[in-house]
């Protein structure tokens, strides 16, 4: 039986989630020994075991899943940042270091009542969810997170996480005092809206990351005429494409296509310049 939106989608979710927990260990986010290693689509990953680190990357990305049901999103981002000193006493003062992006902006967008019509998929026959390919029972055990999705999505998701452990593998490492964060970047439309409501579960981010597009009908008077003029403000959007940018893989199977990639900011690139001649003046 052919998978419905809804069922795509989830698969695309889980695949999110497995993909921030392998992230935040390839890049020492938290102690590595506070990971535990699996696999997903045959690929090696990682997830946290705390609790709150566990609870947070759900609750983010069940909130990022109901934004790409409205098909309102253009890209998603687990944004890694730095503080130079305690996180807790250095409010505002958070640097971009890497952006890990997602452009979905190519997603289907489905309305309500269609949500749970087959999607048809071309390519591999249909193969029954007792049966393997070769039409033998599979004994009976409890479904893994992988199972039920597509071949050729599956194999799509395997490569996709394979490429973010050997593209991370190449990067300078990060420095201390770092957390992450998920973001969204909505489409530039008129009717895409951003999230409403109470509790808010989405606060904007801040102006370096901010892209203008329909802003500027919302800005202080000063604001629009510097804007006007072309003098935008130097902080806004100035870290948004990164300084370096390293592509990690297209997803397309089916109706669903995404790109991956890293974008490494300029604070990052800077910090390691300026390591690299400390180090060959001594």
């Amino acid at each position: 039986m052919a998978p419905t939106y809804l069922e795509t989608l989830s698969h695309f979710t889980t695949f999110l989630t497995a993909y921030t927990h392998t992230l935040l260990y390839l890049r020492t986010l938290y102690p590595r020994a506070s990971f535990v290693q699996s696999r997903f689509h045959n690929a090696s990953v990682y997830q946290s075991r705390h609790p709150l680190v566990c609870e947070w990357i759900t609750d983010a990305i069940a909130s990022v899943r109901e934004q790409l049901l409205n098909g309102s999103v253009a890209k998603i981002a687990i944004v890694v940042f730095s503080y130079e000193g305690d996180q807790e006493s250095a409010t505002g003062s958070a640097k971009i270091m890497e952006r890990y992006m997602f452009d979905v902006s190519s997603f289907p967008v489905v309305d309500k009542g269609d949500r749970n019509m087959e999607i048809e998929w071309q390519g591999t026959p249909d193969v029954s969810d007792n049966e393997d390919e070769s039409g033998i029972l599979k004994r009976g055990k409890t479904k893994a997170l992988d199972t039920d999705v597509h071949v050729n999505l599956s194999e799509q998701f395997r490569a996709a996480l394979i490429a973010l452990a050997t593209r991370t593998s190449t990067l300078a490492p990060l420095p201390p005092n770092c957390s992450f964060n998920i973001s969204m970047e909505l489409k530039d439309e008129g009717d895409v809206d951003p999230p409403i409501g109470h509790p808010q579960p989405w606060i904007p981010v801040q102006p370096s990351l901010q892209k203008t597009g329909r802003t500027a009908t919302i800005r202080e008077e000063l604001e629009e005429e510097e804007f006007e003029c072309g003098r935008r403000s130097e902080k806004e959007g100035g870290d948004l494409g990164g300084a370096k940018v390293t592509p990690i893989r297209t997803v397309q199977s089916g109706v669903f296509r995404f790109e991956t990639w890293i974008e490494e900011a300029k604070a990052k690139l800077q910090a390691d310049s300026t390591k690299t001649s400390l180090a060959s003046s001594m």
